[in-house]
């Protein structure tokens, strides 16, 4: 496990190694999930959306990893590649994102420009794309230095940016095969592609320039319908026809398109030249565009479409906006074909990975359906915003796993809530889940709305687990468990409901509840998280066999969560740990908040005290949700997290790791700028004395170490590398806080 350990003593925000030991929490996938008689792969994985996939050697082994970008929430995930021969395998590396520059959102993708065998890094600037250049090497690991915030090209009539809608995926490929990378974008009005050419080796005669000209306004002498995605070959109409270039800027009146398209560029029929697969934002199909050339920059014009490719296989069928990229997946060295929907929230967002095998060459492929859920199927997926939920619904002593979600895609463009049953098919020392019921309890069919939360406990002292289910308009939904001893059995639900004043039990919106002995008398309190970031607490001041719930706290402990929007969805879970209550609260920024001093602290004004907003750097990017218990009995806890993607992080205590939830949250106490810097940078506190300043690479190499006695120190880096650093700063209190550095190289 010294691999996760390593990424967490890097990455975990503010660190001590003094309190709380006991959790101290590491990334642990190593619980089985089965799927009938199939395990997972990688179950505890987290989920995949809506993705944009290319390949890299991340860890700079001389083999290529898969990098995700996902559109849901700007998620990064990087599989390595493991093994050897046929057991080759892909497997997470847990907390990838913080290997890349953070900012990135939109679109990511991964391109050797400069020749020198490290893959760089295009992604989103403002109307258009931004670079960073992959300065990396086996012995720094992984490292960025920003080339240019946004591309610029030269257009007939001016110097401007480089235009990329913030919806496309264009396609960045030596068009010329010069050896230089140029540009394929959909113009702004959204019907002619753009060719934008590299002139680094006509200027330069190397390829380690961006320095771009539009050599062509209609690229392939087609026009993309405005009110489809039909294709018109041969377009007689400018820009596709006359000018002073070959195809140049329309003088014509402009119309406004449905925004959104995606490009892959490939030489399908080996050519000489290249082909188009185009997708289209409001459409499920992608269209094959053969160029009727056999030599680039001759102004040929594409020949053929065809609009249900691959047709020699099942086609394509992406709801919604789908875009195609050409990777090896299957480590036969041969490209394949992945079709993933680019369009968040209104796109499948499970089984939303559609894999096409390659069974011909790299110069002349012949792509064969095989999966719809290539990485999904070997995990944990539930469509967006995971909630892991344990109860023993077969009541055999063993909890079991539900995982509830924000909302899963239901065909036709259409979204619906559900709760998913994997029973605990292991032992009391190992457990083992396997997936029972998608669909548990028919909720989709209840018309509950999204985001419907399970919370079970035995509220009427009859020896099974109840159902509170929190429903999207904030109340509460009660189903009483009437098992006979053989698993739950659950009547119909009832709605509204009620509290001790026989008042219909509400949180405002998107109830998010927990039943827990909070006062610790022996009966099932209620909490719940509210929407709007707040945490409600009613206190059962029923019996054993009738409750009764009266709220005591409309904000218990001052928690709000909601600090970057006015939306915080508080997810809270409360645990008890050797007689102390203490608090996870998940989020919609995705991260955990940790709390203790709980008891003693449940009236209304007194304030529960937060150890960290950024608890050992688990960040989810979205809907965090958490889970504390000790499946395997071994008196090691676990922590489950629920997320964005849909699927569900695995940690376990680990008695032996150098890292712990110690971190006291100083809130902004030090400031560092400039960052990122190509010179000098300062440290400055506002509160504690620093008392030493060092300085990592992102592998762990010490680049600076320096004794420090105040409140302000400076720093020079103008003679280090370009890249991605951590600043280890020691105060006065014993509390070591990490700050993410970067560096760049003076211009």
């Amino acid at each position: 496990m010294k691999y996760y350990k390593y990424l967490f003593l890097f990455f975990s925000g503010l660190i001590s190694l003094q309190s709380f030991a006991q959790f101290s929490f590491e990334y642990n996938p190593d619980v089985s999930v089965f799927i009938g008689a199939d395990s997972m792969d990688t179950p505890w994985a987290g989920g995949l959306n809506y993705t944009q996939i290319a390949d890299f050697d991340f860890d700079f082994d001389g083999d290529l990893d898969l990098f995700i970008f996902d559109r849901s929430s700007n998620n990064i995930r990087v599989y390595t590649q493991e093994g050897t021969g046929a057991n080759r395998h892909y497997k997470l590396f847990y907390n990838a994102a913080e290997y890349f520059p953070e900012g990135i959102r939109y679109r990511a993708t991964l391109v050797d420009y400069d020749n020198d065998g490290r893959k760089d890094l295009f992604t989103y600037g403002i109307g258009g794309l931004s670079v960073y250049r992959n300065t990396g090497n086996v012995t720094d690991g992984l490292q960025w230095e920003l080339v240019t915030d946004l591309l610029y090209s030269q257009y007939p009539n001016n110097y401007s940016n480089l235009y990329v809608s913030s919806t496309d995926v264009p396609a960045i490929v030596d068009v010329d095969f010069d050896g230089d990378i140029d540009i394929l974008t959909f113009n702004i009005g959204g019907q002619h592609v753009e060719y934008h050419q590299n002139q680094s080796m006509e200027l330069y005669g190397i390829p380690d320039s961006l320095v771009f000209v539009v050599q062509n306004q209609c690229w392939g002498k087609f026009t993309e319908e405005f009110t489809n995605n039909s294709v018109v070959l041969n377009d007689p109409n400018p820009p596709c026809v006359g000018g002073d270039i070959a195809n140049p800027r329309s003088n014509g009146v402009f119309r406004p398109k449905h925004a959104g398209s995606t490009i892959l560029a490939l030489d399908y029929d080996n050519s000489g030249v290249l082909d188009l697969v185009l997708g289209d934002v409001a459409y499920t199909n992608l269209v094959l565009l053969i160029n009727g050339g056999t030599a680039p920059n001759t102004d040929s014009p594409m020949i053929s479409a065809d609009n249900a490719f691959p047709s020699n296989t099942t086609p394509a069928n992406m709801q919604l906006f789908p875009a195609a990229y050409f990777v090896d997946v299957d480590f036969d060295g041969i490209k394949d074909l992945l079709v993933c929907p680019n369009a968040r929230n209104v796109s499948k967002n499970r089984k939303s990975i559609h894999f096409y095998k390659n069974t011909g060459t790299n110069e002349l492929p012949n792509f064969v359906y095989v999966m719809d859920n290539f990485l999904q199927r070997e995990m944990i997926e539930h469509g967006t915003g995971s909630i892991p939920v344990f109860t023993d619904v077969n009541e055999d002593g063993l909890e079991d796993l539900m995982v509830a979600n924000f909302f899963r895609y239901k065909e036709p463009l259409d979204k619906e809530s559900t709760l998913a049953y994997y029973r605990n098919t292991g032992t009391a020392n190992d457990p083992v889940f396997t997936l029972i019921d998608e669909n548990y309890l028919d909720l989709n069919l209840e018309n509950y709305g999204y985001r419907s939360v399970p919370a079970f406990g035995d509220i009427d002292g009859d020896g099974d687990k109840d159902l509170l289910l929190g429903m999207e308009d904030g109340t509460l939904v009660y189903y009483e468990n009437e098992s006979i001893g053989s698993g739950s059995i659950y009547n119909n639900g009832i709605i509204d409901f009620k509290d001790n004043n026989n008042v219909t039990i509400t949180a405002g919106g998107y109830c998010f509840p927990q039943l827990f002995d909070l006062n610790n008398d022996g009966l099932l309190d209620l909490i719940l998280g509210r929407k709007s970031g707040e945490i409600m607490y009613y206190q059962n001041i029923g019996t054993v066999n009738s409750p009764s719930f009266q709220l005591q706290n409309a904000a218990l402990g001052n928690i709000d969560v909601s600090t970057d929007n006015p939306d915080g969805y508080a997810s809270p879970h409360f645990f008890r740990h050797d007689g102390v209550t203490y608090l996870f609260v998940g989020d919609l920024g995705g991260r955990c908040h940790f709390y203790s001093d709980i008891d003693g602290s449940l009236a209304t004004g007194n304030g529960f005290t937060l150890i960290s907003n950024n608890y050992a750097g688990i960040e989810t990017q979205a809907y965090s949700s958490f889970w504390v218990n000790d499946l395997n009995n071994n008196n090691q806890l676990e922590l489950y997290a629920g997320q964005d993607l849909g699927g569900i992080y695995r940690f376990e205590h680990d008695p032996n790791s150098n890292v712990s939830v110690g971190e006291i949250d100083l809130g902004e106490t030090l400031i560092i700028y400039p960052n990122p810097t190509h010179g000098n940078v300062t440290i400055q506190s506002d509160r504690l004395r620093m008392k030493k300043i060092e300085l990592y690479t992102i592998n762990g190499k010490i680049m600076h170490s320096a004794v420090a006695d105040g409140f302000t120190s400076t720093l020079d880096m103008q003679d280090l590398p370009a890249g991605i650093y951590f600043l280890h700063i020691h105060l006065e209190n014993g509390v070591v806080e990490v700050k993410k550095l970067a560096s760049r190289q003076a211009r």
